[in-house]
Order: structure tokens, then sequence, then C-alpha cells
């Protein structure tokens, strides 16, 4: 009874996996190549804002492709690319937990960031900017640094050692005894609460408060209410998401013990909160993004500029300054076209008016031409 149970987990675990990961890893790599081409305009490269979100998107990236990909392959093809030897066992185990915790110190830093300038508090500029991601970047690399030393194709520490069972990517128990109390015991929860924790309160604090300065600043200026409304429902849904998404994974790491990793249902349980933590690189950029009135212009330029079709975004007469993406040459053509049904009597009318504009400047003031 116990193995009939256990192989309807995993087989139900292996086509749940095999169907939905595919989903996850094409909308991530779509929604974060397309947004980090973006942030390399011209327009949105000046901000400092932007060099963290192309970052972030590379983090998010990375992040998808090294863990759901490999459990993707796990679960379709019975491949597992840590198993080949011991250095892709260290590598690639040390690569996936470097983006897993990037993504969420970036997203905390972007949060603070947005809030320091938003609030005047700080200047941002690019060498400040450029230390603060140094400064991520070795604390992540030297953080985990202990998975690429300890790491090894070695025998499973959760089941009796044998000849017939497969070495996998893990710690020897036998060799590293201290390393494997620290690993099983203390890191878990030292990263639960520096990768989950802090980043979540960051986040969460300082979405709130940036909230709190938008209100302020649309009540003094209600011309720009209504965006700055809409910039703040993207900021909480950036902020729900995250919480609800990656937490509950987080969560299950930090509580579940060893020994329940032997139990038919967890890896049915872990399946599911890992989509979840997945979905979340997979769209929570995006979100990030979308809240940035630049970017959504910018992104809509872009699509216009490249792409054989135009975006417009002006459904009637009283919503003409919605137009996202057109500069202000294009919203003038696109009125005065409107006024003249034929194309031919717009040029020329164009053409008499910039006629008598030389000429009432030539009478007024000749000294200028």
């Amino acid at each position: 009874m116990n193995s009939s149970l256990t192989y309807s987990h995993e087989s139900f675990t292996r086509w749940i996996s095999s169907i939905i990961s595919p989903i996850i890893l094409l909308g991530c790599a779509i929604g974060n190549i397309i947004s980090f081409i973006v942030l390399l305009q011209p327009r949105l490269r000046r901000q400092t804002t932007s060099i963290y979100l192309a970052i972030l998107c590379v983090a998010e990236i990375g992040t998808c492709y090294t863990g759901l990909l490999r459990q993707f392959l796990l679960d379709a093809f019975n491949l597992d690319i840590r198993r080949i030897n011991s250095f892709t066992c260290r590598t690639h185990i040390y690569l996936t937990y470097i983006f897993l915790r990037l993504a969420p110190l970036l997203l905390a830093l972007v949060t603070l960031q947005r809030y320091l300038y938003v609030t005047h508090r700080a200047i941002c500029s690019l060498k400040s900017t450029c230390i603060q991601l140094f400064c991520i970047f070795l604390f992540v690399f030297l953080a985990e640094s202990h998975l690429f030393i300890f790491y090894e194709l070695t025998y499973p520490d959760i089941r009796p050692r044998s000849d017939y069972i497969p070495f996998e990517c893990t710690v020897d128990e036998i060799r590293y005894k201290i390393y494997y109390k620290f690993r099983s015991r203390i890191y878990p929860k030292l990263a639960f609460v520096a990768y989950t924790i802090v980043p979540l309160t960051v986040i969460i604090v300082g979405n709130v408060l940036l909230v709190r300065t938008v209100r302020q600043a649309s009540d003094r200026s209600r011309s720009k209410s209504k965006k700055k409304r809409s910039v703040t429902k993207m900021l909480y849904a950036v902020s729900i998401l995250y919480t609800v998404l990656t937490s509950p994974a987080s969560i299950f790491l930090a509580i579940a013990p060893t020994s329940y990793q032997l139990a038919p249902a967890f890896r049915l349980q872990w399946t599911l909160l890992r989509l979840l933590f997945y979905l979340c690189h997979s769209v929570n950029f995006l979100l990030f993004c979308a809240s940035g009135t630049f970017f959504r212009q910018e992104f809509v330029s872009f699509i216009n500029s490249n792409c054989g079709f135009r975006i417009n975004w002006r459904h009637n007469e009283h919503r003409a300054g919605d137009i996202g993406g057109m500069s202000k040459f294009e919203e003038e053509t696109l009125h005065h076209s409107i006024q003249y049904k034929n194309p031919s009597e717009y040029s020329f009318a164009k053409i008499e008016k910039q006629n008598s504009k030389l000429n009432g400047a030539s009478t007024e003031n000749p000294v200028d031409l």
C-alpha cells in the first residue's frame, strides 16, 4: 500500500512539473529579455533605477534556468546534470543559490533606492549604484561559497549507505560532520532570515512609505494624481505577489525536518511550492517595471519602432494624454492629421503654416534669421 501511494505521488508530481515548468520558463525568458532590452534604451539607461532592474532581470533568468530547468529535466527526462561529476555538482548548486539569493536582495535594494529617490533623501549616482551592487555580489558570493567547497557526489544523507544506492549531489555526513550539522540545522534558518525576512520587510515597509509619499505628492499636485494612483496599485501588487508566492517555499524549507524528505507527500508539496516560487520570478519583474511610466512609454516606443505594427493607447477624444510611447512631435502630428480626411490636404496645410511662420518672423525680427 505504501509503495503504491509513493508511486502515485511521484507520477502525479512529475506530470505537474512537466506541464507547468515549461510555461514558467518560457514566460520568464520572454518577459525578462524584453524588459532587459527596454531598460537598455537611451531614455531609461540614464536613470540609476534601470541599472538595478536590468541586473535584477538577469538574476530572474538565472534563478529559473538553474533551479527550475534542472528540476524539469529531472521530472520529464530523468536527467540530473548535477550527477555528471563532482565539479558540475558543485558549480550548479553554487550558481543556483547565487541567483536565488541575488533576486530578493536586488528587489529590496530597488525598493529602498526608489523610496530614497522619491523623498529626495539621497542622491542616486552611478558611482554609488555600482558600489552597492558590488557589495551585494561580494556578500552573496562569499556567503554561499561553502556550497562550492563541501558539496560533491557522495552517498545521500537521508538514506542508509549501500552499494546499490546511487550517488547524489550533497554533503558527506561522515567526512564533514560539523559542516553537515551546520548545513542541516543552522544554515536554513540563517538563510530564511537573511534572504526572506529581511528583504520582505524592506519591500513591504519601503512600499508603504513610498505609497504615503506618493499620496502626499498627489494632494499637492492633483494633475498627476491619476498617474500616481496607478503606480501605487502596481507597487502594492509587487509586494503582495512577492509575499504570497515566495514565503511558503522558504518557510517550508526552514521548518521541515530532514527526515520528512522521505515521506511520500513531501515531493508533491515541495513541487507545488517550488512552482509558486519560480512563478514569482517570472512575473514579478514585469509587474515591478510596469509601475514606471517611463518604462511603459519606452516599451511602446520600442515596439512601434521595431515591429510592423503600432500600439495606439488612445480610445476616445477625452484620453488624448494617454497615448503611451509617442513623442511630442508624434502626438501633434496625429492631432493635426485627424483634422484632414485626405493626407495631401494635411501636408499642404502644414507647408502653408510653416511658410506663414517664416514670413511673419522675417517681418518682425529679420536679424534672428
